[in-house]
């Protein structure tokens, strides 16, 4: 009877979780515009691979877009043939796998910890702003920062797992989200559980655990998740392999490049504090005491040990290349969720809460630092906020005052539960401000563009970019562009744009028909066809010198312009 109760409890706990994140992730999930550039473009990939029925080679407008695998947009094109195109369709599987992550940390937590630690790891997770983020936004980064840790925490419950029945389940389940890891994001799916997992071994002196392991079983898993795609786009795509594995995923790691983002090695300590915040202001602490716990004897914090390799060695990873973008950290979030939970855990019965306090004063200062900053946003010029974006500021402001003199009062009473539960509230309450002031923020979108001219267009019409790819172009007009450039400048490889994108793919088809140069484009212009033709204001400017007759501009969104030669 009471293993019933306990499998009845940890249901109860599942379901609980998952209905409630459904809720809290689902609001305002369809609420804004695509951002631009990876929502408009990831998009356009599997709504393009929906149209023309090629489920092998990803296209961009039509050119080969080898730069990722293939998983992600697969799970894309299942969403748009389900709910057809819309935005909150376009962000149903980051989010559901975002959900997802969370309840395999919840499970992580209870089985490796307690009850406790598991339900605050996944509210922790699932609250922290930049896992948050990720789950709301149709790119792949959340998609393989999930898939990797499902891998590490059935990796890490197999490892710890006494029934041998139950660890040849979790270590095969752990190959499979492995494969489907690699087929989001290529080698880092393998790298990083194969180094943790490696490191872990060899730290805790745990060598027979190799021939639990089922590594021979766990291969044929891999590889057949893997390499019937891999293959398959090879023989469609002879260069693919190549350009893959060496331009995109070793060049891109090993030299410094030409590549967007290029930062300090320090680049990722303020995205993890300010992306994880409120549970930030308790990093520090959970850190060191795990730390102090595998120090004093690694052998009985064999738990610890890990979550420590996972959450080190994927940042130092990240750390040393030239090239980084916030998103590509996510994949510590787990770790660190189940570090601090474990942490908060430890101090639930007990009075030793000396960085407890240092932790909430921390979070008091920065609450009363953003308030200031949400007050002194629509009167900065230099921030260009919209008037729109005001009353979500003032609700920011308010909540992080409430928030901040409401810690104060629980602080004095020491009422450490009420405490948490207002960490909790707080950053809901913030998150759900920030997701619905999305709407008003997203301004480099052009879908109101696109919505004005896609009613008056006729099958045989021609829309153009002019010198500037707006990536939510075709999206939103569910058509291909033609696209003028100068495809055949000497500096193209060395800017990483859309320009470099598109001619990076343009070999493996041929593209003259809608990738032209400025001649066929005027030749075009001057014919009987109709072309709406969109631009920015600086390009327009060149336009009408370059026009043979006067050009008469029908809309002007922001800095696009867009005319018609009919």
């Amino acid at each position: 009877m009471l293993s019933i109760s306990k499998s009845k409890s940890w249901l109860i706990d599942l379901l609980f979780i998952a209905t409630l994140l459904g809720v809290f992730y689902a609001l305002w999930l369809g609420g804004h515009a695509l951002f631009t550039p990876d929502e408009g473009r990831y998009s356009e990939v599997a709504r393009e691979m929906v149209v023309s029925g090629d489920y092998i080679t990803p296209r961009l407008n039509g050119v080969a877009f080898l730069d990722k695998p293939i998983l992600y947009y697969w799970l894309q094109a299942s969403a748009i043939q389900l709910f057809g195109l819309k935005e909150w369709a376009l962000r149903f599987w980051p989010a559901l796998i975002g959900i997802l992550g969370c309840l395999m940390t919840y499970l992580a937590g209870r089985q490796l910890f307690n009850r406790r630690t598991g339900i605050l790891s996944a509210i922790i997770l699932a609250t922290s702003p930049l896992y948050y983020g990720a789950a709301h936004y149709a790119n792949l980064d959340l998609e393989v920062a999930a898939l990797i840790s499902i891998t590490l925490l059935l990796s890490v419950l197999a490892l710890h797992s006494t029934s041998h029945t139950h660890r040849t389940v979790l270590f095969l389940l752990a190959y499979l989200f492995c494969g489907l890891a690699a087929l989001t994001k290529g080698l880092i799916g393998i790298v990083f559980p194969a180094m943790i997992v490696g490191a872990w071994i060899l730290l805790s002196n745990r060598w027979h655990i190799l021939k639990h392991m089922r590594l021979i079983l766990g291969l044929i898993i891999f590889a057949a998740i893997t390499i019937p795609w891999y293959y398959l786009v090879q023989q469609a795509n002879p260069e693919f392999l190549h350009f893959f594995f060496v331009n995109q995923q070793v060049a891109r790691f090993l030299t410094k490049g030409d590549y967007n983002n290029q930062t300090v090695i320090w680049f990722y300590v303020p995205i993890v504090l300010a992306g994880f915040f409120p549970w930030s202001v308790f990093v520090i602490q959970a850190v060191t005491k795990n730390i102090k716990a595998v120090w004093n004897n690694r052998q009985q914090h064999t738990v610890e040990l890990f979550l420590l390799l996972w959450f080190v060695l994927i940042f130092i990873f990240f750390s040393f290349p030239k090239s980084k973008t916030v998103g590509y950290i996510i994949p510590i979030f787990p770790a660190l969720s189940l570090m601090v939970a474990h942490y908060l855990d430890s101090l639930w019965e007990t009075t030793k809460t000396k960085g407890f306090r240092a932790g909430i004063i921390a979070f008091i200062v920065l609450s009363f630092v953003l308030f200031v900053l949400a007050c002194m946003a629509p009167h900065m010029a230099s921030w260009k906020i919209t008037t729109r974006a005001t009353p979500y500021l003032t609700i920011t402001a308010i909540l992080f005052l409430s928030a901040g003199i409401a810690m104060c009062k629980l602080l004095k009473r020491a009422a450490f539960s009420q405490i948490i539960y207002g960490l909790i509230l707080t950053a809901c309450l913030g998150l759900l401000t920030l997701s619905a002031s999305l709407s008003v923020s997203n301004e480099k979108s052009i879908k109101p563009v696109m919505q004005e001219i896609k009613p008056k267009l006729a099958s045989t019409d021609e829309v153009v970019a002019y010198y500037k790819y707006y990536q939510d172009m075709p999206i939103y007009l569910e058509r291909r562009i033609t696209i003028v450039a100068d495809w055949n400048a000497p500096d193209i490889a060395k800017k990483d744009n859309w320009l470099r994108e598109l001619w990076y793919g343009m070999p493996f088809q041929n593209t003259k028909d809608w990738l032209i140069d400025e001649d066929a484009f005027w030749q075009r212009w001057n014919s009987n066809k109709r072309l709406f033709v969109i631009m920015d204001e600086r390009t327009y400017i060149r336009f009408i010198a370059k026009a043979k007759e006067s050009v008469k501009e029908l809309g002007k969104y922001r800095d696009v312009i867009w005319v018609s030669n009919k």
